[in-house]
């Protein structure tokens, strides 16, 4: 069953830092902040323990925006809908990329209908991945990443991912659809793909824009138009249900080492040296609640 969500999102605001660090913290109930050196010609950024990053600092500030946010992948899965579209609310967006996982199709299928030119677009650019096997899987790009727009389809994380990633100002465009009803966020992004690319059977009709669309890329999209986005994202962790999960998942085998003469503190004792940053602000979330938060930029 084909499943969807936004999958990345950066956008730069004239905003205050500290506003902007504001609305991350509250977005993420508590979320601390580890500062670490900048990049994209930002000089520093802060990053949540979920990995929203606030860049600040701009190298040219006449020409550059003072904010840069940026939300990866793995960030917008934890957010959900409703949060990303909170975060979002703050930027002018240069970055956007829609994932649909589980499409229907094979990455060797994608393959073939580009080496047929079975492609209706405006790309000019694909690059076929193939025998890149092991962790990397196989991937088809079309379009490049200095572009306006590029799909990409892939295998590493099992069921095929495409993915629609849109920069400069095809982002903007889609920032209306973005900031809609999640409930619309697949159809109205499959829209914005046809605009991109639509793959077409060339040998039932040589001239791309007269040929049907291959069977699994039309069922594809008719499916996609009927998936609704899940609005809400992962819960913050909390102590209580922590412990409850070391007493549900690793409690028995805690107590079958423990007969056989091992020393379980050695299983704490490993865990506070592998402790990072991120795991001290989380501790304390759950010791003391959200800190107070009053950034110092």
């Amino acid at each position: 069953m084909t499943t969807a969500r936004v999958d990345w999102f950066t956008g730069t605001t004239y905003l205050d830092a500290d506003d902007v660090l504001t609305r991350v913290h509250d977005v993420t109930d508590g979320a601390g902040f580890e500062v670490r050196p900048g990049r994209w010609m930002y000089g520093k950024r802060y990053v949540s323990s979920e990995g929203i990053e606030v860049l600040v600092d701009p190298v040219n500030p006449e020409t550059m925006p003072p904010v840069c946010v940026n939300v990866p992948g793995s960030a917008c899965a934890w957010l959900g809908a409703e949060r990303v579209q909170r975060l979002a609310e703050l930027v002018e967006p240069t970055r956007i990329d829609f994932a649909w996982d589980d499409v229907g199709f094979d990455v060797a299928d994608v393959a073939r209908w580009v080496r047929a030119g079975d492609m209706r677009t405006r790309l000019r650019s694909a690059v076929v991945h193939e025998a890149v096997m092991g962790a990397d899987g196989n991937g088809v790009t079309i379009g490049t990443r200095n572009g306006t727009a590029q799909l990409v389809a892939y295998d590493r994380r099992g069921p095929v991912r495409l993915e629609l990633r849109l920069r400069g100002e095809r982002a903007s465009a889609a920032y209306d659809v973005l900031m809609a009803e999640p409930g619309s966020w697949s159809g109205a992004f499959t829209e914005l793909l046809r605009g991109v690319v639509d793959f077409v059977d060339r040998s039932q009709e040589s001239r791309a824009d007269r040929a049907p669309l291959h069977p699994s890329w039309d069922a594809f999209l008719d499916g996609a138009q009927r998936v609704v986005v899940a609005l809400a994202g992962a819960v913050a962790p909390s102590l209580d249900r922590a412990a409850a999960w070391v007493r549900r998942q690793v409690g028995k085998t805690l107590h079958m080492l423990e007969v056989a003469g091992y020393d379980v503190r050695d299983a704490v004792t490993e865990g506070r040296r592998r402790m990072t940053r991120s795991d001290d602000l989380r501790m304390h979330a759950w010791l003391h609640g959200p800190p107070a938060f009053t950034p110092t930029l």
